[in-house]
This record gives C-alpha cells, structure tokens and sequence, in this order.
C-alpha cells in the first residue's frame, strides 16, 4: 500500500465527499478468483445473489432491458448467468481467511463500525444499476477494470425494475472514473453511484454500519426484559392537577428521567456493546471440545492461536465496573460478553488486536481465568488453535 495520510482523510473526505485513491493498493494480486466466489455461493449459510440484465432492444444504448434477480444459494449457474451479470457474496471475510489483508489498511476506522467485505465478479457491461447507499464504503478495485460514476445526494427518484432491485432514475456524476487494479474509489452515505465493468472484474466493497436511532432503542429494549433497572413509574406525593386531561410538564420530565437513567444504567452500556459486537459469525466448532487443560498445557508448549476469519472483538476504553452486578472487566464477541481480571489486561489486549497469541509474547504468563476464557473461545469457534 503507498503512504496514505489518515488525518487528512477523516478531515477532508470521511462522511463528507467521495474520492479516488489511485494506486492505494500498489501491485495488487487478488486473494480470491470468481471460481472460489462462486463456490461461496453454493453454500446455505451464505448471502449471495446474482443480478443480471439482458438488452431487449437490440440497441445498447438506450438501456432498455431485462433483470433477473437470483437469490443464492446457486448451484446451476449456466442457467442464471444470462446477458451481463454479477455476483455478489456478503462477508467473505467471515470465510477466507485471505482477503484479511484487504481490510488491513481500513482499521485506522474501530472495529465496530466495521460491517463486512462484499466480493463481486461482474462481467463486461454488467452492474447493479445507479443506486444510494446509506453507509460508507471503500470500492477496491480487483483485476479487470470498472467505470465508477459518482453524483451529489439530492432528490431521486426511486425506481424497481425487479422487486428484489432498488435503484435511482439517473444523476449528474461529478466523478466519472476508470478503476484499475489497486485503485479506491471511497463514497459517503447518500452520495448515487453506478459502476459499469468494462471487461470480466472483481471488486471488494468494504462497508462500514452506523446503528440507527431504532436500532438502539431495540438493544434498549432488550435489555429491560430482563434488568433490575426495568422499574415502573411511580408518583407518590402527588399533587392535585386539574383538568384531568392535561399531562404536566413535570411528568413528562419524569418519564425521560426513566428512560435516561436506564440509559445511563451500566446494564444498557452492555447491552450496547453486545449489540454493536454481534456479527452473525458462522458457527465453526472445532471437531472435538478442548479442556482447560489442553489449552493450558498448549499454550505453554508454544501452541498459537488466532482468531477465526472475519471476528472483531470489541473492549470499551473503561470496561471496568464497580456496581454490584457488574464487577469486573469486560471484552466482546458476536454479541457475548467475557470477562477478565485486571492482572490478564495485557493479555486480553494482545488477544482481541494481535494477529496471533502465544506464549513468549509476555514474559509471564496469563492467569487460568484467562486461558479459561481462550478455551471458551476456541470451543466456540472464535478463536482457532494454530498447528504447528
């Protein structure tokens, strides 16, 4: 990757206009081929669909035409791959561990906000239509070639030539760019984009999640089914109000107060930060149930241990708590809560941003509590034992 300035970055484009980053990945190879991508595709667990459109009228410029929407899993591809098409997999870093290092530049931004890697093959001509998105996401440009146009957010008119398709009429692009190999092309939420391959391409979208208002209220609302701070309003010494049709502005300011403290309460903290640690991991248990012991004994001798593709554990900057119910530190992932003592901080530290963890890393080593906790996470499937 060429020297890329991360301040100047976030100051001048991150959440406030597109930019192509020419070069940003400097004689890159692509860790992934449509093949592999469409083997991906064949899989149940997997989110993939393949859009194709087929000109009708003989004429191609007048973008009249037909599109086919398939919702994966595919296995016969012969028979959906008609005119020019696409494939789409969702969160192919959740399942190879390859494309790991296309993500790597993109971790100046925290983990949370981080959503997935979608990997597309497109064909010559083929694209999704000119669509909004309303998230961030940095286009990395595989082999092939794309030609991204670009406009500024405004008011446009939906359109859905295919129930399962959204898209936008038109706009005017203030960016109209050819994509090579290793080129970026970075757009904000609300900003209307097309890209057209001009030969057989791959690129790699990088995506980035911003909760919604809602979305919040829901892990709020979770989180009072089952805690201590899901009190009921309570009024005593009240004094007379009339008519009785009025509400006071003072109870109003009462049940705001409710929510607020339950939004202060260190039971929301964590609920949030399960909630924004969720990822929908795969579930990928190792053959057999390792004890404490094995991992123990395997972690003394010098055994590694990595976490599974696509696990991005998160750790708050004060995961201490000091109420009754709460004591303790704490780490995340895929929407569980660990915890750890404050002697193992180095430790968990080096366990949630390092790319593997053993043994001589510190000179002493971690408590049980802690290679307990690694055993959890192996026998879950987050954390893997590296082989020798």
């Amino acid at each position: 990757m060429k020297e890329f300035d991360i301040e100047h970055f976030l100051s001048h484009y991150w959440q406030q206009k597109p930019v192509v980053l020419r070069g940003f990945f400097q004689d890159f190879e692509d860790p992934i081929d449509e093949h592999d991508l469409a083997g991906l595709a064949q899989e149940e667990e997997i989110d993939s669909r393949l859009l194709s459109f087929e000109n009708t009228s003989g004429n191609p410029a007048d973008g009249a035409g037909e599109w086919k929407v398939h919702q994966g899993p595919i296995h016969d591809f012969e028979a959906v791959c008609e005119g020019a098409w696409t494939l789409l997999v969702q969160s192919v870093d959740r399942y190879v561990h390859d494309v790991a290092d296309i993500l790597e530049p993109f971790r100046f931004l925290p983990n949370w906000r981080l959503d997935d890697l979608m990997v597309s093959f497109a064909t010559k001509n083929a694209g999704v239509g000119a669509h909004i998105d309303q998230y961030d996401v940095f286009l990395v440009q595989g082999k092939g070639q794309r030609r991204w146009r670009v406009g500024k957010p405004g008011e446009y008119k939906e359109v859905f030539p295919h129930p399962k398709l959204r898209q936008i009429e038109g706009f005017d692009p203030i960016i109209d760019e050819v994509l090579n190999p290793g080129d970026v092309l970075y757009i904000p939420p609300g900003w209307p984009h097309d890209g057209k391959a001009l030969e057989d391409c791959l690129t790699y979208s990088v995506g980035f999640r911003a909760p919604e208002t809602s979305q919040l209220a829901d892990s709020l609302s979770l989180m009072l089914e089952t805690s201590d701070i899901n009190v009921r309003f309570t009024d005593s010494g009240r004094k007379l109000s009339m008519p009785s049709a009025v509400v006071e502005s003072s109870d109003i300011a009462a049940l705001k107060q409710q929510l607020i403290t339950a939004i202060n309460s260190d039971d929301f903290t964590h609920a949030l930060l399960e909630s924004l640690s969720e990822q929908g991991l795969p579930e990928y248990p190792p053959e057999y149930l390792y004890t404490d012991s094995q991992i123990t004994a395997g972690f003394e001798e010098g055994v590694e241990f990595a976490a599974a593709p696509g696990v991005r554990a998160l750790i708050a900057t004060d995961t201490e708590n000091t109420t009754p119910s709460h004591q303790g530190r704490f780490f995340y992932v895929n929407g569980e809560r660990f915890s750890y003592n404050k002697e193992d901080e180095q430790w968990v530290q080096l366990l949630l941003n390092n790319d593997v963890l053993f043994a001589e890393i510190l000179p002493d080593l971690p408590s049980f509590a802690f290679l307990a906790t690694l055993t959890t996470l192996v026998n879950k499937g987050y954390w893997e034992w590296i082989e020798a």
